[in-house]
């Protein structure tokens, strides 16, 4: 994991795998950090201000992508950006499509200032994904991230480095590369 911003200097132990089948896409998170958070206990939150994990990705490559953020209790944002920029935010419908499971209890509020370790792993299905998407050598860009933005330890760490002033995930120029295969 890379920490991109000396402001933000702390480093939560984080490690992911991938792996995919005409089904959907898997991805699996191991955390370990001082302070989990859950502030939502809801489908549909803005799981970044809590212990959270993202992914997003590129199809194209032409600066639209897909970001999914999910907290350590499955509360989850799903949109899309254009090239333009202009964001959908898919309905609770497709949001429930994606399947999470977390070590921790789903859509709980916890405050534990301790901290511990905690896993996630989410199924996201073909069906929520662009047509065509889940082929052997497709090759596309994405990110990993970790991030809490309301945790006592305010972070902002990715598997493909960002090379801004201020923090932003939102950044589909810094996305690493990835192939299915």
């Amino acid at each position: 994991d890379v920490v991109n911003w000396k402001d933000f200097p702390y480093a939560p132990d984080v490690t992911f795998w991938a792996g995919w089948n005409k089904e959907g896409l898997v991805l699996s998170f191991h955390v370990k950090e001082k302070h989990i958070l859950s502030m939502y206990n809801t489908l549909y939150a803005p799981a970044y201000e809590n212990s959270c994990v993202e992914f997003f990705f590129s199809p194209t490559s032409n600066n639209a992508y897909y970001n999914l953020e999910m907290s350590c209790t499955g509360s989850r944002l799903w949109h899309y950006k254009n090239e333009k920029g202009e964001k959908t935010v898919f309905n609770d419908e497709d949001l429930a499509k994606i399947k999470i499971q977390t070590s921790l209890p789903e859509f709980t509020l916890i405050d534990d200032r301790d901290g511990g370790e905690w896993d996630l792993t989410v199924v996201i299905p073909a069906e929520v994904l662009p047509e065509g998407f889940l082929e052997s050598g497709r090759e596309f860009t994405a990110n990993f991230y970790k991030c809490g933005d309301k945790t006592m330890d305010k972070h902002y760490l990715s598997w493909s480095p960002i090379e801004t002033e201020k923090p932003s995930f939102h950044q589909p120029k810094f996305f690493g590369k990835v192939k299915l295969q």
